[in-house]
C-alpha cells in the first residue's frame, strides 16, 4: 500500500471534486477515521477554493500540486502553486463576537483551517508557494 498520494490540478473549480474523491479514497486505503479526514478535506478544500479564485491574474491554466503523506503519527498534506504570494498564517483572524453583518467578508475559511489542523507552515521561495498542512491521526 502506497502511503503517498499525488495530484496535479489545473487551477479549475472542477479540479476540487477530484482532489476529495482523490483523499477519500486514500484515507479508506489507510483506514484513517472521519476525525483526521473532515477536517483535512475542508482545509485542502478551503485553500485550493483561495489558490483557484484568488491565485492568478490571468486566464491561463496553472498547475497546483498535492501530495498527501502518511507519515505516522501524522498525514501531512503539501500544497504548492505559482500563484500570488500569500501566508495565510498572517492573515488576520475574524472577530467572532461581531455580529456576522458587521464583519468583513473573507478570512472564515482560514480561520476553520487553523483551528482544525495540528500544524500549518507556509514558504514562498523561487516563485512558488508552499503550504503544509499536518493532522494526528
Amino acid at each position: 500500500m502506497n502511503d503517498r498520494l499525488e495530484l496535479t490540478l489545473a487551477n479549475q473549480r472542477s479540479a476540487l471534486a477530484r482532489s476529495q474523491d482523490e483523499l477519500e479514497s486514500f484515507a479508506r486505503q489507510h483506514g484513517l477515521p472521519a476525525r483526521v479526514l473532515h477536517p483535512v478535506q475542508l482545509a485542502l478544500e478551503e485553500h485550493l477554493t483561495n489558490i483557484i479564485a484568488y491565485g492568478y491574474d490571468d486566464p491561463l491554466e496553472h498547475n497546483i500540486s498535492v501530495r498527501v503523506l502518511l507519515n505516522h503519527p501524522c498525514l501531512r498534506i503539501e500544497v504548492e502553486d505559482d500563484g500570488h504570494p500569500f501566508n495565510p498564517l498572517e492573515y488576520p483572524s475574524p472577530d467572532l463576537a461581531k455580529p456576522i453583518e458587521d464583519r468583513p467578508v473573507g478570512g472564515l475559511g482560514i480561520y476553520m483551517m487553523r483551528k482544525s489542523l495540528d500544524g500549518i507552515e507556509y514558504s514562498h521561495t523561487a516563485g512558488r508557494n508552499r503550504l503544509v498542512m499536518l493532522k494526528r491521526i
